[in-house]
Formats: structure tokens, C-alpha cells, sequence
């Protein structure tokens, strides 16, 4: 068997590809949201022998198609309201296979020229939607983690990471300090900063960890702010942490990797005003702007800082041309594909108005879920609707509220999780799907309010 077919047949799995793809699409209302994996269960059912031989490439399309990815966990479909979703588009998919296709090399110019041009235009595009000013450069990653680590590798660029310390709130990203730790800064050197009653960084709070450090010999580097929170939505006092990072010669980089997309809606950009005064910012198109996984990207207003924390050389690199756009110097990577391909399918194919539309209905469909819950006398809301999320309780108590979700994931309907809050557990509702409709909320909510039932302890 060779690794290229002919050309009929090469079409024709194509083809039959695409038809199965489409098929999984259009039926996803219909199938389980999430199966409670079991280990044991998924190594049998894909444990089998080293194809030596092959088993055919439309055989192999059946297998994963009927046998595996049922098991799966659908983040795309419009009722999984769990964590932040990543619900993809076709849109973007055809972007993904174009890349795959076509196979691009990105890391360098030499490599990449076209995709450079293409990745550093669908850049422009994104940072014109949502209103940055033009000095905002950068390079699509993995992620947002992969984002926060460029973002922050900048911040400390030159700087003594021994003495080094960065500012997080307590409610930011897990990879915030996981990308500190990586980039070598001491253990213990990343402040988190306690929240306010809206969950939003305490600036007095930064204010005070700042100045101990600095009277203990310490360097304040940056502070790490967060334009929706993973947790509740909550965005943190931007301008007031702006004003006071410029007083003080500290870097700010603001992780909007949920929140960026509401800067395409006029109050969203309300909501995010001093955003722009960053001097990196992270966000995940494959999040709210429905692009396929892996779309996350980074922006700075420093480009020739960042490239210099990430520059690496080597004699086989000699032929490089260093004065033109290397994306191998604006963060940890060499080889890269074309990432960038999947948005600038979505973005040139649908356009932002599309994509804004879509963002208001999320936005609608979460303020319909909240005001169905808060109706029933069972449920207390922890946290109001921020940008798409929301988070509830039932007022029997957290193990109540733990039943539910095991409930919830058990039955496979209708995927929610859950959270900590001030140290109180809730469960968060978080709408980011292009596919969610207003049935899809009230037959969520109706599930969850008949699980609810189930769970609650008899009256006697």
C-alpha cells in the first residue's frame, strides 16, 4: 500500500471524509454530550495489533467514526456548557485541512513566507475586530497557555529571575504560574493576589505585595491580569491595574483567552476597556471566535522584546533571513505548522459580523439560562451572567450540588461543572457555541432542574 493512492482514489476518501465529518455534525443535537470514560474499556476497544500490513484508509475512517467516537467527549455540542468550550466551526475545519494538506513549514520565513504573510494578516484582522491599536504584533500558539508563557517569557526577558517577581490573582489561570515556573523564576515568586467580592484582582492588595517585595530586595517584573476568568467570567479592574503597572515600570499582560471575543460586541468593549494599554495580551480564537483547537495567540506591543527572550541560532539556520518575520524567535518552538490557517479560513470565509452575531446570541442564550434558574426556589445563583457565564448552587448544600453534576455527566444529555468561589462550590454555565439555541437552554435547564429533583434528600 502506498502512503499517496492514485488520484480517484484519493478523492474519493476525501470525499467519503468530509461526508462522515458532515454527518457527525449535523447529528451532534442527537447524540450524548459526554460518557463517563472508563479506562479499562477504552484500552479494549482500541488495543489492537501493529498494523504491519494496513488496514485500509476507509476502514479506518468506519473504525474511529462508529466504534470510537462515540465514546468521546463532544465539546462542540450545543448543549456542553462545562468549563469554557471549544466549539469549533466547519468553517475552520477547512482551514485545518488545508493546512494538513498542504503541510507548511512556519517556523521560519525561508520555510514559510506565504503562511508568514498570511499568519501576520490574519493577525491584523483579529486585532482590528476587537479594537487593539495597530502597534499589537505577535504569532498564533497552541493556546492560551502556550500564549501566557510567550506573553510572560517577555515580561522577564533580562531580568534576574532568581530575584524576579510577577503578580497573578488567585482567580487567574492555572498556567500563569505554570509557565512562571517553566521560564525559571523562584519557586514561590509568583504573588497571588487575593480577589474582591466581585472575584476581580484586589488592587490595594498589589499594591501592598508590590511594595513588600521591593523593600525585601525583590524585583517586581509584571503583573498578570485577566480579562474573563475561567472560573466566573469576572474581569479585573484593568484601567486602575494599568494606571499603576505604568506608575511602577512593571509589565502588564492581560490573559483575555475567553474574554477577547466580547470586544466585538460595543459594551464588550466597554467591559474590557484598558486592555489595550497592555503590553501583551493573550487570546484563544478557538474559544469564542469558533475556531477549530489549536488557535490560541499572543500580542505585544514589544515584538523585538519578545523575540529576543525566545531567539535561538545554530549553523544550520545561516540561510534564515533575520530582518523578515521567523516565528521560531516569538516563542519556544522551531517546527510549526500552519496554524494560523484554521482562522484565516473562519475570518475570510464567514467574517467578524458573523462571528459578533454569534457572540451576542451566546451572550443572550446565558441570561436565558440564569433567569430560568434563579426562578426556582431550589437553586442560589453564586455569580451573575459575565460575558457568557454564570455560576449556581442548590441551596441543600455542596453535596447536593456534587450529586447533580455526577448526575448530570452520568445521564450524558447536558455537560456542566463545577468550581470553587471564595472557597464556596458552584456550578458554572458557561454558553460559548455557535449551535446553542434557546431549546437547547430551556431543555438544559429542565434536565438539570429534574436531576435536582432526583438528588434531593426525602422530605419526612
Amino acid at each position: 500500500m502506498t502512503l499517496d493512492p492514485d488520484l480517484e482514489t484519493m478523492r474519493g476518501l476525501g470525499h467519503r471524509a468530509v461526508d462522515l465529518a458532515v454527518e457527525h455534525l449535523a447529528s451532534l443535537r442527537e447524540k450524548r454530550v459526554f460518557t463517563p470514560p472508563d479506562a479499562a474499556r477504552l484500552h479494549a476497544l482500541v488495543d489492537e495489533p501493529l498494523p504491519r500490513k494496513g488496514h485500509g484508509a476507509e476502514d479506518s475512517l468506519e473504525r474511529f467514526f462508529r466504534d470510537l467516537l462515540p465514546h468521546a467527549t463532544l465539546v462542540n455540542h450545543p448543549r456542553f456548557f462545562a468549563y469554557i468550550p471549544g466549539p469549533g466551526s466547519f468553517f475552520g475545519a477547512l482551514g485545518e485541512w488545508l493546512a494538513a494538506s498542504t503541510n507548511p513549514f512556519t517556523g521560519t520565513f525561508i520555510g514559510g513566507a506565504v503562511h508568514a504573510q498570511i499568519e501576520t494578516q490574519t493577525l491584523h484582522w483579529l486585532r482590528d475586530a476587537v479594537g487593539l491599536p495597530d502597534t499589537f504584533e505577535g504569532m498564533v500558539t497552541s493556546g492560551g497557555s502556550m500564549a501566557n508563557l510567550c506573553g510572560l517569557g517577555a515580561a522577564i526577558h533580562g531580568r534576574c529571575r532568581a530575584r524576579a517577581t510577577v503578580y497573578a490573582s488567585i482567580e487567574g489561570h492555572h498556567s500563569l504560574t505554570k509557565a512562571a515556573a517553566i521560564l525559571g523564576l523562584t519557586p514561590g515568586h509568583v504573588r497571588l493576589i487575593p480577589s474582591d467580592d466581585q472575584l476581580r484582582m484586589d488592587v490595594r492588595a498589589l499594591r501592598a505585595a508590590v511594595a513588600a517585595d521591593r523593600a525585601a530586595g525583590l524585583e517586581a517584573v509584571a503583573v498578570l491580569a485577566t480579562g474573563g476568568t475561567t472560573s466566573s467570567g469576572s474581569v479585573d479592574p484593568l484601567p486602575e491595574i494599568a494606571d499603576f503597572c505604568e506608575a511602577e515600570g512593571l509589565w502588564l499582560h492581560v490573559d483575555c483567552a475567553y474574554g477577547a471575543a466580547m470586544a466585538l460586541l460595543p459594551e464588550g468593549r466597554d467591559l474590557l476597556q484598558g486592555w489595550e494599554r497592555a503590553d501583551s495580551i493573550t487570546m484563544d480564537p478557538h474559544k469564542w471566535f469558533y475556531a477549530p483547537f489549536e488557535c490560541g495567540c499572543v500580542l505585544t506591543r514589544h515584538v523585538k522584546r519578545l523575540e529576543a527572550a525566545f531567539d535561538a541560532d545554530g549553523a544550520y539556520m545561516q540561510d534564515v533571513p533575520h530582518d523578515a518575520v521567523n516565528f521560531y524567535r516569538r516563542g519556544p518552538e522551531l517546527t510549526r505548522g500552519g496554524r494560523a490557517m484554521k482562522l484565516w479560513m473562519l475570518l475570510r470565509s464567514a467574517g467578524t459580523d458573523a462571528i459578533a452575531s454569534a457572540v451576542r446570541a451566546d451572550v443572550e442564550h446565558c441570561h436565558l439560562a440564569h433567569e430560568l434558574l434563579r426562578a426556582d426556589p431550589r437553586i442560589a445563583i453564586v455569580t451573575p451572567p459575565r460575558m457568557s457565564m454564570f455560576s449556581f448552587a442548590p441551596k441543600a448544600g455542596e453535596e447536593t450540588g456534587r450529586q447533580l453534576v455526577a448526575r448530570l455527566q452520568q445521564d450524558g444529555h447536558t455537560m456542566l461543572s463545577s468550581t470553587r468561589l471564595h472557597g464556596r462550590f458552584a456550578i458554572r454555565f458557561c454558553v460559548v457555541n455557535h449551535r446553542t439555541t434557546a431549546a437547547d437552554i430551556r431543555e438544559s435547564v429542565q434536565r438539570v432542574l429534574d436531576t435536582l429533583a432526583a438528588v434531593l434528600p426525602a422530605r419526612t
